[in-house]
């Protein structure tokens, strides 16, 4: 009786033209910050600083921004999936000051930023451009705060105009990831990768000379947080990129 002969192969196979292939494993996520450069950011704070007072942008488009006040560097980072850290800043004048830029002059916004929350700090100011104090008409444009005591975040896409309440509560000591979005009819924000909230606002905001805040407004609105990973994107990031992000982050690769 004849027998089957098995031959069991381990290794490399030969494809027809005699190169050696391989099965293809897992393909590893792209980093955080890679995820960040690929969608083209006008400016990218890391905020990983060491020493100094230079706040370094990632992009190499040139806009360091300049650490001031209450300040403190070396705090533990928002990314699971990166051991650079975070700056904190605190309600007694601690905020990061940005020199305007064509660049920061957008009808078109996204603002991202990592959030940990020490303190509710009323009206704090997580990020601000082009306000202009007493309400002026049409200015205030992108300016994420936080919405009174309420423990929520708020988006204002002009000083005048509706204001963007998120549904989620911010809770203390945690780190939030945090989108905020307007492609010139609809402002949204991003909580931790997901939609929270959106509303229509159709505007063209007044554009102004005065520097981008971070942790403050242009009047004061001091904030006490850490904040990490700070981007300004001139267009609206859509909701599948602001997902990559998050998983970018997420990931321990």
């Amino acid at each position: 009786m004849k027998r089957a002969l098995l031959l069991l192969v381990i290794g490399p196979v030969l494809s027809s033209c005699g190169a050696a292939t391989t099965a293809a494993g897992p393909t590893t996520p792209p980093s955080y910050k890679a995820s960040v450069l690929a969608d083209h950011p006008v400016a990218y704070w890391r905020l990983d600083e060491a020493t100094g007072t230079v706040m370094a942008d990632a992009t190499g488009n040139g806009h360091d921004g300049i650490y001031a006040g209450a300040f403190t560097l070396g705090q533990p980072g928002a990314l699971a999936s990166d051991d650079d850290s975070a700056v904190g800043f605190d309600p007694a004048g601690g905020a990061a000051t940005v020199a305007s830029s064509p660049s920061f002059q957008v009808n078109r916004v996204s603002i991202e930023i990592w959030i940990n929350k020490r303190a509710n700090t009323e009206y704090g100011a997580y990020v601000s451009k082009n306000f202009a104090p007493g309400d002026v008409a049409g200015t205030g444009w992108f300016q994420l705060l936080n919405d009174h005591h309420s423990g929520r975040l708020a988006l204002r896409v002009t000083e005048d105009n509706a204001t963007l309440v998120s549904s989620k509560l911010l809770g203390l000591n945690t780190w939030y990831y945090v989108v905020a979005t307007y492609d010139g009819t609809t402002a949204k924000l991003f909580i931790n990768g997901k939609l929270d909230s959106s509303i229509a606002v159709a505007v063209t905001p007044k554009q102004t000379a005065d520097p981008l805040y971070i942790g403050r407004r242009a009047d004061g609105l001091f904030n006490n947080a850490i904040l990490d990973e700070i981007a300004i994107y001139p267009t609206a990031l859509s909701s599948d990129r602001i997902a990559a992000h998050w998983r970018a982050a997420s990931s321990t690769h």
